[in-house]
């Protein structure tokens, strides 16, 4: 029985270690340059985050001052809205006493029309003058020869 490795096995398995003490070595670089990245990144952060913190006071100030402005918008609104309410409330009540009065006065409009027609009927009859509606609204026919 033959207890040897063979030489093509130990080879493989030379290159193998050697090419993990390689990777080892560069990725200790990698994260050797990663943590010096970080570090000068650190005071960037820092400002960066000042400057959102400054910026969400101000934020929060606009916002308050943007509250109080609805607010008196909201104020200014329902006394424009009740305004209005109130003038057209006038206005429906001016309207329905006009619409009453004239409701009355209607039937006498219409008999006064009707009575300036009979007029104008009998006038015509009696040769005076044509009727004007006639005059005015129908042209006068042509006699077919």
């Amino acid at each position: 029985m033959n207890n040897e490795i063979p030489s093509v096995w130990l080879w493989v398995s030379g290159v193998f270690f050697l090419l993990g003490i390689v990777f080892f070595v560069a990725g200790v670089a990698v994260l050797y340059k990663l943590l010096r990245l970080v570090e000068d990144m650190k005071p960037k952060l820092e400002s960066l985050t000042e400057k959102v913190d400054a910026l969400a006071v101000k934020l929060e100030k606009v916002a308050d001052r943007v509250d109080e402005t609805m607010v008196s918008v909201k104020h200014s609104v329902d006394g424009v809205g009740g305004k209005a309410q109130g003038i057209l409330g006038s206005v429906e009540s001016l309207t329905t006493g006009v619409t009453s009065r004239l409701e009355g006065l209607t039937p006498i409009i219409a008999g006064v029309m009707a009575a300036y027609k009979i007029f104008l009927t009998f006038r015509a009859k009696r040769g005076h003058t044509k009727t004007p509606s006639r005059a005015i609204a129908l042209p006068a026919k042509k006699k077919k020869s």
